[in-house]
């Protein structure tokens, strides 16, 4: 008999997992993780939304605020932000989200942590840029976007070295599919980034990756240094 996730987490709450996905692509990456450990997962309150340093770099007087992922793993406290949720994850079940081989898991954490202070930002920074300020922050969209487009080369070569960036499928591969599924909320396009494609389609043809893609099906809801919000491109 299948359980709904509800019913599984009552069944055997020490396994259970807490979550919401926030509003932003991050959400689709603890999605895919998640669904990886195939441990049952139950709806959580989102957290408000925060400002992160590294985002605000690009968006100068005009700061945004997201609102990010969040798990609380079997009863335990909230755990916010794909990265800290990706580590904590990874750390519980290191064989379903790692390389085995310590070289390759050495090379999936290095992704992860760049991923996480060098790609992510351009592209957080770009979704907000693209929607709310269009027309009054031309410099900082520019600026967003050469970062970007240098960041996204280096992402380029190392998949035409393989087909995942550690030697198998891992966290690091996780967040930067999430970010590719949305690569129209940040303007990046993959018919001129071959391998960046082929990587998407690979993962595409996976049932259980597309299953839990859809926890970013609408856009980010994006709050500016007045409180307004707006809707991601």
């Amino acid at each position: 008999m299948t359980r709904k996730p509800a019913d599984a987490a009552r069944a055997n709450p020490a396994r259970a997992i807490a979550f919401h996905p926030g509003d932003t692509p991050d959400g689709g990456a603890v999605s895919l993780a998640l669904a990886e450990l195939r441990r049952p997962v139950v709806d959580l309150a989102p957290v408000d939304p925060v400002i992160d340093p590294a985002v605000a770099v690009f968006m100068g007087d005009c700061p945004m605020a997201f609102r990010p992922p969040v798990v609380a793993i079997a009863g335990g406290a909230p755990i916010v932000g794909a990265a800290a949720i990706l580590a904590a994850l990874a750390a519980a079940e290191p064989s379903k989200l790692l390389p085995r081989r310590p070289a390759e898991r050495a090379v999936a954490e290095h992704w992860s942590a760049w991923i996480e202070t060098d790609l992510v930002p351009p592209m957080m920074a770009s979704i907000a840029l693209r929607r709310l300020a269009p027309r009054h922050l031309p410099e900082a969209i520019e600026q967003a976007r050469q970062v970007l487009k240098d960041r996204v080369a280096r992402v380029e070569a190392a998949l035409e070295d393989g087909p995942t960036l550690a030697g198998r499928w891992s966290v690091a591969d996780m967040r930067l599919m999430a970010w590719l599924h949305r690569a129209d909320w940040v303007g990046l396009g993959l018919g001129s980034r071959p391998a960046l494609g082929a990587f998407a389609d690979r993962a595409y043809a996976k049932p259980r990756i597309v299953l839990a893609l859809a926890a970013t099906k609408r856009p980010p809801v994006i709050v500016d240094h007045e409180g307004r919000e707006g809707q991601g491109a």
